[in-house]
């Protein structure tokens, strides 16, 4: 707005407007103290730091002052734990032979990338084998330990931008988790800190492709678990360990074990071996059968006898000659 100034009259001093009159003092530096500005007719006016104010017909203030927010990351407290490693299941079996060639696959892989991917069908101990292996990395006091679901490539995403807050990698902002989670792959990369990650049944090779994290210390690593097969899952760096049922050791353990722990060892007799074999050896399977003994309290013998009169076709039990009404 154009101020408007005041005509001057005969008879007025030719003297300029009436000058500022400052009646107290300006405060120190730092003071809370105030300050009064007295006009005199046809003056102009200011606060006490005139640098954002424009008077006069055409004036403008410019103000080029910036404003810098600096984040402080927190103090980080080691060892971190970010998602959930799963607990192991009752009577969990070491496997120590597949055990021994996951240990292998590592020590062969280089110190930029190492990662074994854990593949073989459904119910066969992949993610127990993972799990067992975070568990001993907490124990151990490894620096970071991330458990992440891999089953929608968002999931992997969003653990990766979390660790990274948590382990005040460099370029992490808290506000935008896609960069969080680059920032954690290239801190990743790049620590001397002791690490593992794992990624939890990988649906989606070409999703995941841009997310496998390395170590060019050589002091993190990489477990997966999958059911594919899929040939993008392995090279670069990365070593499939197929796993497949127990042995019939493991499976006749799992079940003398899984009884006996629950107070349950007068369910088992001399057809425990045979059972084993009967459920193919598949971890899964056998879970599930010592479960239904426990509930229902039924020897191996019972539990074997009902398993073989399930595998009976449905002619078999309904025969056509039955159906008396047509």
């Amino acid at each position: 707005m154009t101020p408007r100034w005041p005509r001057r009259r005969k008879g007025d001093d030719e003297a300029v407007p009436a000058a500022f009159d400052n009646t107290v003092p300006a405060p120190r530096h730092g003071s809370a103290e105030s300050q009064q500005v007295t006009v005199g007719d046809g003056g102009v006016g200011a606060g006490r730091d005139v640098s954002h104010n424009a008077f006069g017909q055409g004036s403008q203030v410019v103000d080029n002052r910036q404003t810098h927010i600096h984040h402080t990351p927190r103090e980080v407290t080691w060892p971190l734990e970010v998602g959930t490693v799963p607990g192991l299941a009752s009577a969990f079996q070491p496997r120590s032979a597949l055990r021994d060639q996951v240990d292998a696959a590592r020590a062969q892989g280089s110190a930029a990338v190492l990662t074994q991917v854990l593949s073989g069908g459904g119910g066969v101990g992949k993610s127990q084998l993972a799990a067992a292996y975070a568990g001993e990395a907490l124990r151990d006091g490894t620096d970071l330990v991330l458990w992440a679901s891999a089953v929608e490539v968002q999931q992997v995403v969003t653990l990766y931008a979390q660790a990274a807050v948590l382990v005040a990698a460099p370029g992490t902002t808290g506000a935008d988790p896609e960069r969080d989670a680059r920032a954690l792959l290239s801190w990743l990369a790049t620590t001397n800190r002791r690490w593992l990650v794992v990624l939890d049944d990988i649906t989606d090779p070409t999703a995941i492709r841009g997310w496998w994290p390395a170590s060019r210390t050589g002091s993190g690593w990489v477990l997966a678990t999958t059911r594919l097969h899929d040939a993008s899952l392995t090279g670069n760096g990365r070593r499939r360990v197929r796993v497949d049922v127990y042995t019939p050791v493991e499976a006749a353990s799992y079940l003398r074990t899984r009884l006996t722990d629950d107070e349950a060892g007068h369910l088992l007799d001399d057809t425990v071996d045979e059972l084993a074999t009967a459920l193919g050896y598949l971890p899964l399977a056998l879970g599930h059968a010592a479960a239904y003994m426990l509930n229902q309290d039924l020897t191996c013998t019972r539990y074997l006898k009902l398993y073989n009169d399930s595998s009976r076709r449905l002619h078999e039990v309904l025969p056509e000659a039955a159906d008396a009404d047509g």
